[in-house]
């Protein structure tokens, strides 16, 4: 009887270490999603789709981009935040602490768990080709000295990756930018052509944006808001090398799934990151489609979105743009 009984307890722990792999399955054992707050065919899908094509080759499942651009990107970045945390939805998340302070939507850090940021794309201010502001030092001067008179294109909805930032330097130089008309307009295209056409007098937006323009002879760029000046526009001055102060702000990329997404996963998906941002492939793309390169890992996207959000709320409080 003991022996028997020891042969089946034996037998019977054979069986549930038999079922063990199949229950500690790595992941992912199914396709992936990642969601793309934007439309196909710009910036963001871009770079998701680079990322997507080679964690597919490195985790061998698919990972499908879903675009979900609706309410400026809202509906995207809600998506993510409020996906089950299984790791079989994740996201590219980008600037969206003004989604809150505008009323939109209560989209704030705590709902994310990020996972690495892979780009940063600096802000530009540009002027008109016969600008009498030849250098960003003359034209900080002459809004500070009269900002009333001044239109300033935002390169899409005022509140974003370009005017944000651009007006942070603004209010760092003691300009009062309650002052000046910030114009919202459909995109960077549209302000940029209007820049050009003689109707405002500065614009918020990247350099790539403004490429084409500035190579027509129709644009002047002032700045690049980057610590060192940018690879594809070498002649574009930096504010430090300008008016002897850092300052750096612009649109960033990265990844993130929602809160309570497991540690392995997360450092599953980090480390398959970097492993991607530093290939010749995905460099050689993002340079070839003028994206800025950024590195961040987890724990410091997460303290750099803490940053983000702070920095947000203090200039769009100081512009009168806070919804109450």
């Amino acid at each position: 009887m003991m022996r028997r009984h020891i042969l089946s307890l034996v037998c019977g722990v054979a069986f549930l270490a038999g079922l063990a792999p199949a229950a500690e399955a790595a992941w992912p054992e199914r396709p992936v999603s990642i969601i793309v707050p934007a439309a196909a065919g710009g910036g963001t899908d871009a770079t998701g789709r680079l990322l997507a094509k080679q964690l597919q080759d490195i985790f061998k499942q698919p990972f499908n981009v879903v675009n979900q651009g609706q309410a400026g990107g809202v509906v995207g970045h809600t998506n993510i935040a409020t996906a089950r945390p299984d790791g079989y939805t994740i996201g590219v998340i980008y600037p969206y602490a003004q989604y809150k302070l505008l009323g939109q939507a209560d989209i704030t850090r705590d709902m994310f768990q990020p996972v690495a940021q892979f780009n940063f794309d600096p802000a530009g201010f540009h002027a008109p080709i016969n600008t009498q502001y030849k250098t960003l030092k003359d034209a900080l001067a002459a809004i500070k000295a009269n900002p009333s008179k001044f239109k300033i294109g935002c390169g899409g909805s005022c509140g974003g990756s370009w005017d944000i930032p651009v007006s942070g330097l603004l209010i760092d130089q003691g300009i009062e930018t309650k002052a000046i008309n910030f114009i919202p307009s459909n995109g960077a295209a549209v302000s940029l052509q209007e820049l050009a056409a003689g109707g405002l007098d500065f614009v918020t937006a990247s350099a790539p944006e403004a490429k084409a323009l500035i190579e027509a002879g129709k644009v002047h760029p002032l700045v690049v808001m980057s610590d060192d000046r940018i690879p594809a526009f070498p002649n574009i001055a930096t504010v430090k090398e300008q008016i002897g102060k850092t300052f750096e702000g612009g649109a960033w990329r990265g990844i993130a799934g929602p809160k309570g997404l497991p540690a392995d996963i997360v450092q599953s998906l980090e480390k398959a990151l970097k492993q991607i941002y530093d290939s010749a492939e995905f460099r050689d793309a993002m340079t070839a489609r003028g994206f800025g390169m950024r590195w961040r890992t987890s724990a410091e996207f997460t303290a750099f979105l803490k940053e983000h959000e702070e920095f947000t709320a203090r200039i769009m409080t100081a512009l009168n743009m806070v919804k109450k």
